[in-house]
C-alpha cells in the first residue's frame, strides 16, 4: 500500500508545486520594472481613493496616465473644476479655444476674465449643455454674443456679470420680447444672479434680465450705482411711473422686484452701495413672506443701528449669514441684538466696525451655531473681550476665527487654542503683543485641524515658537501657574480657618551661566540685536544637531526638545509668516515637513538663507505660491533649489531680493515650467527686461519687473512687463485649469 500511495502522493505534491509556480509566475508578471499596475484598478476604487485627495493633488495625479486622468474627471469632482481664460481673444480659429474644441472633457464652471469675444463659433453649442456656472468679468462682449451664449446654457445655475461696461452701454439690452420668452424657458433653472460693479445698469435693464430668470433665489448688486433718494425717483418717473427707467437705477424699483420675488428670494447683496436705514426698513416690512437667509452689507457706510435692528427682528428665525464689515456706525447695541435674536446665525463678519467694544464681543458666546467669525481691526476690542466671550468655554462649532489687528494678550491666544479645538482657519496677523513663542506652542499642540494660519507681522515670534526647542519648561511653568491660580480661587471661595493654605513652592530656577566681566560695547542697538540673533541661532543649531529628530522629545536626555514643532499641523495648507523677522533657518531646518502646504509667505524674514530654503523645499514639495519678498539673504543658489524641487510652483515673489542676478532667471527658465506669475521688482542686479530671458515659458503670463521698484506702496503701476513676449517665440495663450 505504501508503494501505491507513494507515487500518488508524489504526483499530488508535484501538481501542487506546478500550480504554485504558475501562480507565482502570473503574480510576478504583474509587477514589471516600473512597479505594480495601479492603473488597472477598477474605476470605483480609483474614484474612492481620489476622494481623499485635495483638488491640487488630484490634478497632479491626473497627469500620471490616461486612466487616472479619467478618474480625476469623474462627476463627483466636477463641482470644483473651473476653466479659466484670462486676457485672451475668444476665437475658435486660434488657440486655446481651438484646442479646447478637440477636448473630450466637459467644463461645468467657466470663468472669462478680460476676454475679447471675436468668434464664439460652436464652442458653447458643444460645451453649453454641461455648464452650470459662468462668470464674465471685465469682458468686451456685445449683446448679440451674450444672447447667443445664453441660448446654449440650459443647465445654467449661476450667472455672474461684473464690470462689463460695453454690454450695458446698450440701452435696449434684452429688449426683444420674443428673445426674452425664449431665454426665459432656457434659463428657468438659474438661481443666482450677480451684476456687480456695473456703472450703466438701469431699472429697465435689470427688469428685463430678472424677467428671463423666473427661479431666482440670490440677487447680487454689489458696487452698482443705486439711488436711494426719493427725489431722484420722482424726477425720472413722470406720469404713471409704471415703465422702468432706462436712465437710472433706483432702490424704489429694486424693492418692487424684490416684493414680486419675495417668495423665492433667499439672499441679497447690497455691498459697497449707499443703502440706508430706510431701505432696510422696507425690506423688513416684507417679512414674513420674504425669508432672507443671507445678507451682504459690506462697506455700507450709511447704515446705523435703527435700520439694521428692524431687519434683524424681522428675519431673526432664518438669517444664517450676515456680513457687516466696514459698517462704521454700528455699535455694541446692534451686536447685542444679533447675539440675542439670531440664534441660528452661522457666519458673522464685522471687520473694521470701529465702534464695537468688549461690551458687545462678550456676548458672542451666545451664538451656539456660529461657524465663521471675523472681528478684525475693531480697535476697541482687546483680550478681555475674547476671554469673556467666544473663548470663555469649550466650543466645537467654530471653524474660522479672524481677529487680525486686535490688541489681544497672550492669555487670550492660549484660551483660543485650548477652547476652540475645531478651528480650521485662525488669523492672528498684526497681534504684536499676544503672539509669542508660548502662545504659538499652545496653538500647535491643540489646534491640529488648522488648514490656514496667519501670523503676519508678529515680531515676538522666534524659532523656539515654531520648533519647540527649549519650550517644555516654559509650558510647564505656565500650566503650574494656571493650576495654582485655580487652587487659589477655590481656596478663596471656601476658606478653611483650621488649615491655612501652605505657601506655593517657588518654581525651580533655570541655571544661568555666570555673567562675564563688565565690558563697554561700542555697538549700536541694531548691531547688538544682530549679534544676539546670531548667537541664539548658533545655540539652536547646536541643540538641534544633538538630536537626530524631534521624535525622541520625551526622553530624559532631550527634555529641551519636548516642545511642539509646526510639522504637527499636517492639515495646514496656508501659512503666512510675513514680517516675522525673528525666524531663522533653524525653523525651516527643524522638521519643517508639511506635505499638504500650498501657500507659504516668508516675506521680510531677513534671516532666511540658502540652508533654510534647501530644507523647506524638501519638506514641503506641494507649495504652489511662495513669497520671499525682501529676504535679502536669498541667493541664486536658493532660487535654483526652489524651482528644481517645487514642481507645482505657480506664483513666486522675489521682490527686493538684492543678491539675485540673471542666473536666477536662467534657473527659472530651465525648471519653472508651471510658473504663472513672477515678481522681481527691485532686484537691481537683474537685466532690465527679464521677459526676454523667459520666452520659453508659455504659461508665464505676468512678470512684475523694475530695478527701482516704484510700486513701493503695494499698487501695481507701470513698472511691470506682461507676457506674451515679442516674436519670434511668442508663448501660447494662457489656459488655466483651476480646481
Amino acid at each position: 500500500m505504501a508503494l501505491r500511495e507513494g507515487p500518488g502522493i508524489r504526483g499530488l505534491s508535484f501538481q501542487r508545486s506546478e500550480e504554485k509556480r504558475s501562480y507565482l509566475s502570473s503574480f510576478s508578471s504583474s509587477f514589471d520594472e516600473f512597479g505594480p499596475p495601479y492603473a488597472d484598478l477598477p474605476m470605483e476604487i480609483l474614484v474612492k481613493i481620489f476622494t481623499y485627495l485635495a483638488p491640487s493633488d488630484r490634478r497632479e495625479a491626473s497627469q500620471t496616465c490616461r486612466r487616472w486622468c479619467e478618474a480625476s474627471r469623474h462627476t463627483a469632482f466636477l463641482a470644483n473644476f473651473w476653466l479659466v481664460l484670462h486676457r485672451q481673444s475668444f476665437d475658435v480659429n486660434v488657440p486655446p479655444v481651438r484646442d479646447l474644441l478637440q477636448s473630450f472633457l466637459h467644463f461645468p464652471n467657466i470663468q472669462l476674465s478680460e476676454v475679447d469675444f471675436e468668434r464664439i463659433g460652436n464652442f458653447f453649442t458643444q460645451f453649453g449643455p454641461h455648464i452650470q456656472r459662468i462668470v464674465f468679468q471685465a469682458c468686451e462682449i456685445q449683446e448679440r454674443d451674450m444672447i447667443a451664449i445664453l441660448r446654449c446654457l440650459p443647465a445654467l445655475r449661476s450667472l455672474t456679470i461684473g464690470s462689463c461696461r460695453d454690454l450695458f452701454m446698450c440701452v435696449r439690452l434684452f429688449d426683444d420680447p420674443a428673445e426674452r420668452e425664449q431665454l426665459r424657458q432656457i434659463l428657468a433653472n438659474v438661481t443666482e444672479l450677480s451684476l456687480n460693479h456695473i456703472q450703466y445698469l438701469s431699472d429697465g435693464i435689470l427688469h428685463r434680465i430678472v424677467d428671463i430668470m423666473p427661479g431666482l433665489r440670490v440677487l447680487d448688486l454689489a458696487g452698482c450705482h443705486i439711488s436711494f433718494h426719493q427725489g431722484l425717483y420722482r424726477k425720472f418717473y413722470t406720469g404713471d411711473g409704471k415703465q422702468p427707467s432706462e436712465s437710472v437705477l433706483t432702490f424704489h424699483y429694486i424693492s418692487q422686484l424684490i416684493d414680486e420675488r419675495k417668495a423665492s428670494l433667499r439672499a441679497l447683496d447690497f455691498s459697497e452701495t449707499l443703502v440706508d436705514d430706510n431701505a432696510l426698513e422696507v425690506l423688513a416690512g416684507m417679512s414674513p413672506a420674504l425669508c432672507l437667509e443671507r445678507l451682504e452689507l459690506n462697506r455700507c457706510e450709511q447704515l446705523s443701528n435703527r435700520g439694521l435692528g428692524r431687519l434683524i427682528t424681522a428675519h431673526a428665525t432664518h438669517l444664517q449669514h450676515l456680513n457687516l464689515s466696514k459698517t462704521y456706525r454700528l455699535t455694541d447695541a446692534c451686536l447685542l441684538q444679533i447675539c440675542r435674536e439670531l440664534a441660528g446665525l452661522r457666519v458673522l463678519k464685522m471687520r473694521k466696525c470701529r465702534a464695537l467694544s468688549n461690551q458687545g464681543v462678550r456676548e458672542l458666546g451666545q451664538l451656539a451655531s456660529l461657524e465663521v467669525l471675523d472681528i478684525s481691526y475693531c480697535k476697541e476690542v482687546n483680550g478681555a473681550g475674547i476671554l469673556e466671550g467666544i473663548a470663555s468655554r469649550p466650543n466645537h462649532t467654530l471653524r474660522e476665527l479672524r481677529v487680525q489687528g486686535l490688541n489681544l494678550c497672550e492669555q487670550s491666544i492660549i484660551a483660543i487654542a485650548e477652547n476652540l479645538s475645531a478651528l480650521h482657519v485662525l488669523d492672528l496677523g498684526y497681534c504684536f503683543h499676544a503672539v509669542s513663542d508660548l502662545s504659538v506652542q499652545f496653538i500647535i499642540r491643540n489646534l491640529v485641524r488648522l488648514k490656514e494660519l496667519d501670523l503676519e507681522n508678529c515680531g515676538k515670534l522666534s524659532d523656539e515658537g515654531l520648533t519647540g526647542l527649549g519650550m517644555l519648561a516654559k509650558i510647564e511653568r505656565h500650566e503650574q501657574r494656571k493650576s495654582g491660580a485655580r487652587a487659589a480661587e477655590n481656596a478663596n471661595a471656601q476658606p478653611d480657618e483650621d488649615h491655612p493654605p501652605e505657601p506655593e513652592p517657588e518654581p525651580a530656577q533655570v541655571p544661568v551661566a555666570p555673567a562675564p566681566h563688565m565690558r563697554i560695547s561700542l555697538r549700536s542697538r541694531a548691531e547688538q540685536e544682530i549679534v544676539e540673533d546670531a548667537e541664539r541661532k548658533k545655540l539652536l543649531l547646536e541643540a538641534m544637531q544633538r538630536k537626530d529628530s524631534l521624535q525622541s522629545a520625551h526622553t530624559d536626555s532631550g527634555s529641551s526638545f519636548s516642545g511642539h514643532y509646526v510639522g504637527r499641523l499636517q492639515q495646514l495648507t496656508i501659512l503666512n509668516l510675513t514680517g516675522c523677522n525673528g525666524l531663522t533657518d533653524v525653523t525651516l531646518m527643524c522638521n519643517f515637513r508639511i506635505a499638504g502646504l500650498r501657500q507659504l509667505s516668508l516675506a521680510r524674514c531677513q534671516q532666511i538663507s540658502y540652508d533654510g530654503i534647501r530644507a523647506m523645499v524638501q519638506g514641503c514639495p506641494a507649495v504652489e505660491q511662495l513669497d520671499l519678498s525682501e529676504c535679502h539673504n536669498i541667493s541664486d543658489r536658493a532660487v535654483e533649489q526652489i524651482v528644481v524641487h517645487l514642481r507645482r510652483l505657480r506664483t513666486l515673489s522675489l521682490r527686493r531680493c538684492y543678491q539675485l542676478t540673471d542666473f536666477s532667471l536662467d534657473h527659472i527658465a530651465c525648471h519653472g515650467h508651471r510658473l504663472r506669475e513672477l515678481d522681481v521688482r527691485g532686484c537691481k542686479h537683474m537685466c532690465a527686461d527679464p521677459a526676454m530671458r523667459l520666452v520659453n515659458l508659455p504659461l508665464l503670463t505676468t512678470i512684475l519687473a523694475g530695478r527701482q521698484d516704484e510700486a513701493a506702496n503695494g499698487a501695481f503701476d507701470a513698472a511691470f512687463t506682461t507676457m506674451p513676449t515679442p516674436p519670434p517665440l511668442p508663448p501660447a495663450p494662457r489656459l488655466s485649469m483651476r480646481f
